[in-house]
Parts: structure tokens; C-alpha cells; sequence
């Protein structure tokens, strides 16, 4: 007793320190709640309740039903491989659990013949551990293997379903241009995803060893020294487990946070990435630099605060978790063996009795560790809440946006500032869209921006196959955004457009994309070479498209249509904006959309890709400012940028009133 009041003396300031961590603790959740609507700037002047209780992440029964909703995708019927590997896993943990009950009793056995000076017994007790050891050594790693392969398995699944609904359609487009809820898509399709799997998988193992060793361990030592014990144990469970949830609960929106600003930290440098030719010539990289800091900085300060606010729960977990349930535990294991009048001081040799004590306090010692574990575990389902509140706002924003729906939480200030009397009521998708072959018709329709800015409010022109169109106006008056209606990527919001089908309708940007892949595969994306052959287009006339566009030195230089490069900076500007219109040769749409697409190309080869057009039934729509494509061309429209437009003929005074 001196020595526990010694020991207990000395530890009084740290009882203190810890009295003090808890009140801190209790102060940080409070400010947690409010992390998400105290941060000044201008990016969350328009956050509404909507915004914090999209980050809420607790352990609560929307946590529960949030992550049976993401494990039906992962385990999506009871026969499959990942039911397989979550058996193999309960089976190992089962039989781990039996292996750890086997080595005390063994070690008990072994350290008292050393204590009885029993050589045999010594002898016999090593010998059979040495035999168990292959077996022990394969359940373990048949465990790792069953995590590892689950956590693969689990995030395969994911991913694949995840990205199903991302690339289906133009959703990809939509999240990034119409719909802002979602900011950092592919750190969510990534990182979190990984994340998350390895939680979950964690958290299962986390869970399923420490519950079978307290069942197993109850029911021996209950048998050893009566049911009083245990039932003591699992008292204290329910209790510091209450108390310490109940502490960790800023961890889940903590780590929605972290998530938050690492994507966004993320998006800084792939933006100095993509952008580092005009940053260049703009000597930006000082500008660029405070940017980079700035983003660093917010994820720097809250993870200086997420690792002091683990810190202090992690001591807290630490004596609570660990050192009082081993205390709780010696307090149980001891009270038979201290009352001199049980029946087993009568009945056994005091040697028998250090052998039993010994073997029920081992047990005791792996039962509380176990309810320790459990206690802990609560730390990462928490955690793993901020990941499922993260993965399930995507799966939501995806569903919606395949629905049709999109949603933006900033409203332009035009709109705010307009009158009331001037507004024009627009339903995104209220519009009709009528699929006809060798037409494109807009009738009585609005052309208008996601956030419902009216570009021109009444929209009414035709165009039939065979009749080309010259786009002309400023900057800003709307000529992207009619492409982008007739692709089919903005809402229509209001009246009706008739227009062929997707697949035939092709766009030509003045900056065309190069994919990954093959020469072969610049020519005909986005078909496969499978595709090719299905349509019987062989490469000879592959080659013939390229020397149309004089490109043909290209196939000469690599030698194969097969060669591999990094073709948006092995090309020039100049040979892009031709390699794209050598796939608009290759796929032959009924209307094509050039958009600035031969700034870098000389007259004389912008002129055979006109008449090629032509030639070939490629009607067109051309934005450019060019006086010597007005020839090519049977109509213009014409928008001022403030709402007007004008759809005529193109007669020599419309070619000089343009020039």
C-alpha cells in the first residue's frame, strides 16, 4: 500500500495535466461545431445550413446508414469473392484468438516446470510450442493476406462504380462546370476512396479479434473465478467508451477539413502544372508562389491543430483505455485470490494457486487489452465517418447530376443586383430537345449560363445540312455557350432545339486534346482500334487524311501508327489544330463546330479543310475572325453581347461589313 501511495503521489500532477487535457477537449468540440462557419474570406459568404450539415461526420445512425449504403457496392451479393475473403478473415481471427489462449496456458505451463525445476514437464511444454510455431506463424499471415486482398477488393469495387457514374454521360463536365459542391473530384476518386477501404477493412479486424477474445475470455475466466469479474469489465467498457465517443466527436468534421484543403492544395499545383507555359511568359511565379503558400498555410494550421487535438485525446485514451483497464483489471483478478475464506484456498496447494493467478491474470490482462482495442476503435470509426461523409456527397452529386440535376451555391451578381421586374424565370432543363437528322434548329429558345445569366432571350434560327454559318460577335456574347447547348453540356432552359444526335455532332476547340495512347489513336479518338475495324476505314486511309492536312511526315518520322508519345508536346500548335481536323475527316459527322481551330494554320491548307468539308458533307459551324473563311460560308450570326443577334446571308456587303 506504501508503494501504491507513492506511485499515486507522484502522479498527481499528471491526474492534473489530465483533468485539464479533458476540459480542453471538451472546449475543442464546441469550437468544431463551429469550425466550418467561422472562416473569413469571400468563399463562404453565400454558405448556408446546407453547408455545415453536408459536413457533418459523427458515429450516429446516419454514419451506419450512410456505410451500409457504400458496402452493398463493395459486397454486392453473398457469393462472391470478397464474402470469401471476409470468412477467411473471421476464420484466422478465431482461430488467432485460440492460438493466444493455447500460448498462456503453454507459457503458464512451461515458466511453472521452470519455477517446480521439472526438466520433463519443461522440456515437454517447449517441444510443443516449437511444434505449434509453423502454425501460429501461418495464421498470421493467412490474416494479413485476407486484409490486404479485402482492402484491394473493396476499393476495385468502389472505384469501378464510382467512376461508372463519373464518366457516364458528360458528368465529368457537369461536376467541374455546373455543378460546384463537389471541388477536388479526383483526390475523392483516389485518395479517399483508398482511404476509406483501408478503414473499413481496418475497422473490421479492429472490431472482430477484440470481441472474440472478450467472448472467449469471459467464458474462461468465469469458470476460473466466477462471473462477478467479467461482468466488472464490460461495465467499464460501456462506460469509458460513452465518455470517450463523446470526446472524439470533432474528429470526423476535423478530418472532412483536412480532406477539404489537401484537395485543395492539390489543385494549386496541378493548376501551376497544366498553366506553366503562360505563367512563364507572365513571370507569375511570384504570385504563383503566394498562392501555393496560402493553400499550404490553411492545411498547415489545421493540421498543426488536428495533431495537438490528437495528442491530447490520444493521453486521455492512453488512461483511460489502457493503464485504468489494466487497473480495473488487477482489482477484478485480484479479489478471489485476496479473500482468505474462498473455497479455493482450502482446496489448493499454493502452488496450484500462483499457477491459476497467474493464468487468470494473463487471461484478465488479454481481455482488458481487448476492451482497450475496442475502446480505441471507436477513435477510427470516427475518423472513418469523416471518409464516409465524403464518399457519400459524391455518390449523391453523381446521382443527381445523371439525373439531370446540378446545383451551384454562388449566384451571379448579375442576378443579384437586377431588378425584380426584369428577371426571366429559367428551370434548368425545362427546354426541349428533339433529335433530327441533317437540321439544327432553335426555336424561341433562351441562351443562358449555368447560374441563369440570359445571354440572348430569345434564341430562333435554322440551319439544314449543306449550309454553313459563320459565328461572329465579341468576347462574352454567348458564342461558347450556344456550342455547348447544341453539345448537349448546358441545360436547355426553355423552348425547344431540334438537332441530330450526339454521335453526330462533332467540335474542333482551337486548343484540341491529344490523348494517351498511339498516333493511331490521335486520328480516331475516341474509337479503338477495334472500332476502326469495325467500320473498315484502314490505316492507308488513315494516311490519306494525314497527308490531306499535311501531316503525312509525321507517320514518316515515327514509322508506325503505333508509336507511343507524348503527343501534346511532341506537336506544335499548328500540327494539333490539323491532327484535328484529320479525326474530323475520319469520323464524318453531319455538323462539325470550328472553334478558332485553324488560328495556326496557313491559308492555303485552311482552304483545302473547307472545301474538304464540303466535299466530304461536313456542315459547319466556324468562330473565327478570319476575312478569308467568309467565302466558305452561306449565313452568319451575328451577337452584340447585349442580347441581340442577327441571322442572315452572307452577300459581298455582309463580307464587307464583317472584314
Amino acid at each position: 500500500m506504501a508503494a501504491v501511495s507513492k506511485y499515486l503521489t507522484a502522479k498527481n500532477s499528471s491526474i492534473a495535466g489530465g483533468v485539464l487535457l479533458v476540459l480542453y477537449l471538451l472546449k475543442q468540440r464546441r469550437r468544431a461545431a463551429r469550425y466550418n462557419g467561422k472562416k473569413g474570406g469571400s468563399e463562404l459568404v453565400l454558405n448556408s445550413e446546407k453547408d455545415v450539415k453536408k459536413d457533418r461526420a459523427a458515429v450516429d445512425r446516419v454514419f451506419f446508414l450512410r456505410i451500409m449504403r457504400i458496402l452493398r457496392i463493395m459486397v454486392p451479393r453473398f457469393f462472391c469473392m470478397e464474402t470469401g475473403y471476409l470468412i477467411l478473415i473471421a476464420a484466422m481471427l478465431v482461430t488467432r484468438t485460440y492460438c493466444d489462449v493455447w500460448m498462456i496456458q503453454n507459457g503458464t505451463m512451461i515458466e511453472s516446470a521452470i519455477i517446480g525445476r521439472s526438466t520433463k514437464d519443461f522440456k515437454t511444454y517447449l517441444f510443443s510450442f516449437i511444434k505449434f510455431m509453423p502454425l501460429i506463424a501461418l495464421v498470421n499471415n493467412f490474416l494479413k493476406l485476407g486484409l490486404n486482398e479485402l482492402k484491394l477488393r473493396f476499393r476495385e469495387r468502389l472505384t469501378k462504380h464510382l467512376y461508372d457514374q463519373y464518366l457516364q454521360g458528360y458528368t465529368y463536365y457537369k461536376m467541374g462546370n455546373l455543378d460546384n459542391r463537389i471541388a477536388n473530384a479526383d483526390q475523392l476518386l483516389t485518395q479517399d476512396v483508398e482511404r476509406f477501404c483501408n478503414s473499413v477493412v481496418d475497422l473490421y479486424s479492429n472490431l472482430s479479434k477484440p470481441l472474440l477474445d472478450i467472448g472467449l475470455y469471459i467464458f474462461k475466466l468465469t469458470s476460473a473465478i466466477g462471473a462477478q469479474g467479467p461482468a466488472s469489465m464490460m461495465a467499464y467498457l460501456l462506460i469509458s467508451g460513452l465518455f470517450l465517443t463523446r470526446l472524439r466527436r470533432p474528429i470526423g468534421k476535423m478530418t472532412v477539413v483536412e480532406q477539404r484543403y489537401e484537395g485543395e492544395y492539390r489543385y494549386v499545383n496541378s493548376r501551376l502544372i497544366t498553366n506553366s507555359e503562360e505563367i512563364a511568359f507572365y513571370n507569375g511565379n511570384i504570385r504563383e508562389k503566394q498562392t501555393i503558400h496560402a493553400t499550404f498555410k490553411k492545411l498547415v494550421d489545421h493540421l498543426h491543430n488536428f495533431i495537438f487535438f490528437r495528442f491530447s485525446m490520444g493521453f486521455v485514451d492512453s488512461i483511460i483505455a489502457k493503464y485504468l483497464a489494466t487497473v480495473v483489471g488487477y482489482l477484478v483478478v485480484s479479489r478471489p485470490f485476496l479473500n482468505l475464506s474462498h473455497p479455493r484456498h482450502l482446496q489448493s496447494t499454493h502452488s496450484e494457486l500462483l499457477e491459476d493467478y497467474y493464468q487468470s491474470g494473463r487471461m484478465l490482462l488479454r481481455m482488458s487489452q481487448a476492451l482497450g482495442r475496442i475502446v480505441l476503435a471507436g477513435r477510427e470509426m470516427t475518423r472513418l465517418s469523416g471518409f464516409t461523409a465524403r464518399i457519400t456527397e459524391l455518390m449523391k452529386v453523381l446521382k443527381e447530376l445523371n439525373a439531370g440535376k446540378y446545383e451551384r451555391t454562388m449566384v451571379s451578381q448579375q442576378e443579384k443586383e437586377s431588378d425584380a421586374a426584369d428577371k426571366v424565370i429559367l428551370v434548368p432543363g425545362s427546354g426541349r430537345i428533339i433529335n433530327t437528322d441533317n437540321v439544327i434548329k432553335f426555336d424561341h429558345t433562351p441562351l443562358a449560363t449555368p447560374n441563369g445569366d440570359v445571354l440572348i432571350r430569345n434564341l430562333s434560327f435554322e440551319v439544314r445540312s449543306g449550309t454553313n454559318v459563320l459565328v461572329c460577335g465579341p468576347n462574352g456574347c454567348g458564342k461558347s455557350s450556344l456550342f455547348r447547348v447544341l453539345g448537349e453540356l448546358w441545360p436547355l432552359f426553355g423552348g425547344q432545339l431540334t438537332k441530330p444526335e450526339r454521335g453526330k455532332l462533332f467540335y474542333v476547340p482551337q486548343r484540341p486534346y491529344m490523348t494517351l495512347g498511339s498516333l493511331r489513336d490521335q486520328v480516331i479518338y475516341p474509337d479503338t482500334y477495334e472500332e476502326q475495324r469495325r467500320k473498315g476505314i484502314s490505316d492507308q486511309v488513315l494516311k490519306e487524311y494525314l497527308d490531306n492536312v499535311q501531316l503525312g511526315h509525321i507517320l514518316d518520322r515515327e514509322g508506325s501508327w503505333d508509336t507511343v508519345q507524348d503527343w501534346m508536346d511532341v506537336l506544335s500548335g499548328g500540327e494539333k489544330q490539323r491532327m484535328a481536323m484529320a479525326r474530323l475527316f475520319y469520323h464524318k459527322p453531319q455538323f462539325a463546330i470550328l472553334d478558332e481551330c485553324t488560328s495556326a494554320v496557313s491559308v492555303d491548307v485552311e482552304d483545302y479543310i473547307y472545301s474538304h468539308c464540303r466535299t466530304v458533307g461536313i456542315t459547319l459551324f466556324t468562330v473565327s475572325h478570319r476575312k478569308s473563311l467568309w467565302k466558305h460560308h452561306e449565313y452568319y450570326l451575328h451577337m452584340d453581347g447585349r442580347g441581340n443577334y442577327e441571322f442572315k446571308p452572307i452577300t459581298e456587303e455582309t463580307v464587307e461589313f464583317g472584314s
